[in-house]
């Protein structure tokens, strides 16, 4: 993955986190949503657990790759949404480079 380019994700919903190290505390290992309603019990559940605000990334969503640092990275979404989530290998086919 290439900082500055954008990426669109296949079929999982992601959580977002607002710092990299909540994404670390939270995100090893994580079972991703495939459903709206799990996504957003899955973040409600965060957020209260992390005290802030843990949102998500929906499938077919594209963001903007901001920042890496190893597995970790800082994107931008296309609803505005800035925050980091963990990119295990085995999760990197779920994302796709948007070619435009």
């Amino acid at each position: 993955m290439k900082i500055g380019k954008l990426y669109q994700i296949k079929k999982e919903f992601w959580m977002l986190y607002p710092s990299k190290e909540i994404a670390a505390a939270a995100d090893k290992p994580v079972a991703l949503a495939r459903r709206t309603a799990a996504a957003a019990d899955r973040a409600a559940y965060l957020s209260n657990r992390f005290k802030c605000n843990v949102s998500y990334i929906s499938p077919n969503s594209i963001f903007c790759l901001l920042e890496q640092d190893g597995k970790y990275i800082k994107v931008l979404s296309t609803n505005g949404e800035l925050g980091w989530f963990y990119l295990a290998d085995w999760r990197k086919e779920d994302i796709q480079e948007v070619k435009i």
